[in-house]
């Protein structure tokens, strides 16, 4: 389970500034991000997730403590529509890992490894009340020869109303990927609504038999196979409507991914956060580089400020 962190001292924050529409290339390009760097964790390139093994807590990435990781630069920026929140998130990635997504070859259909990026953002209330204190928890450690290894899971605080999550990873359900919106309850992950979202895109999974994604196995759902064809690894078999509501974008852009997520002011579960202008929330976010567990992340939360329209005006009049 991601280790959101929520430590310490908030972040000035990032601004959601009004748009009439939705936002274009060119008002992303003119926004001012909030750049932060994520940290802790593992990545794909093998050497820099080495950690300390002299005490329980620091042979673990997954709450952030004791790897040489280097960081991880991300920016977040953010507008809104009055009706709608859009946010962008930019994070260096040179190794971009799409786990077992489908591309044609020109012989046959080849699948990719299973590691995979991600990036996930935890809903919070308040800075005061948000943290990592409250949401990962030791859960069980061992010894492995003269190292203590830590195993840690994210769960809500018992009797505490669950918090509401988005995760999204390439090669689910598109080749460009689909966000999930789920929540984290006392008992850990879990989607808005019963089920698994998503399925192998395997005709050997289809068909049960073992070995999905290896050598002779070809995606169930594809399109006709051509140069440059793609297909997800991981196909959608239960469109449920209330985990599809965080819609997502994405692409590669000069050694980094480039993600949009986008989802209405009110969702359709209660759980889920609202957003309205003239409020602020804050967010925790972790960064997944082809890692499930050992992600990195921003080691405080982030205030999210909607700007409300009638406010900006009178601030540029009293200018």
């Amino acid at each position: 389970m991601l280790c959101l962190l929520g430590c310490g001292a908030p972040q000035d924050g990032v601004y959601s500034l009004p748009l009439a529409q939705e936002p274009t290339e060119a008002d992303w390009s003119a926004a001012v991000p909030l750049r932060m760097q994520a940290v802790g964790g593992r990545t794909s390139r093998r050497g820099l997730g080495d950690v300390d093994g002299d005490a329980v807590h620091k042979a673990t990435a997954s709450c952030h403590h004791g790897t040489q990781v280097s960081p991880v630069p991300v920016e977040v920026r953010a507008y809104h529509t009055g009706e709608k929140l859009f946010l962008r998130f930019v994070w260096a990635d040179p190794t971009p890992d799409l786990g077992p997504s489908w591309e044609w070859d020109g012989a046959g259909w080849r699948a990719g490894g299973f590691a995979q990026d991600g990036l996930g953002v935890l809903w919070g209330e308040s800075p005061g009340a948000f943290s990592c204190a409250r949401t990962c928890h030791l859960e069980d450690w061992r010894m492995a020869g003269p190292r203590a290894i830590a195993d840690y899971r994210m769960a809500a605080p018992a009797g505490e109303p669950p918090l509401d999550f988005w995760i999204w990873r390439p090669g689910r359900g598109t080749p460009e990927g689909l966000a999930e919106d789920g929540r984290l309850g006392p008992a850990g992950w879990e989607g808005d609504g019963p089920g698994e979202l998503f399925g192998p895109n395997s005709v050997r999974a289809a068909s049960g038999k073992p070995d999905a994604f290896g050598p002779g196995d070809r995606p169930w759902e594809a399109p006709p196979p051509e140069p440059g064809a793609r297909a997800p690894g991981h196909r959608l078999v239960n469109p449920a409507l209330g985990r599809l509501e965080v819609e997502s974008t994405a692409h590669r852009r000069r050694g980094a991914w480039v993600l949009t997520l986008s989802r209405g002011f009110t969702g359709s579960d209660p759980g889920d956060v609202g957003f309205a202008p003239g409020t602020e929330v804050v967010f925790g976010l972790a960064v997944l580089d082809g890692v499930e567990k050992d992600h990195v992340a921003v080691p405080v939360p982030i205030r999210l400020v909607l700007v409300d329209p009638p406010a900006l005006v009178g601030r540029r009049q009293g200018e």
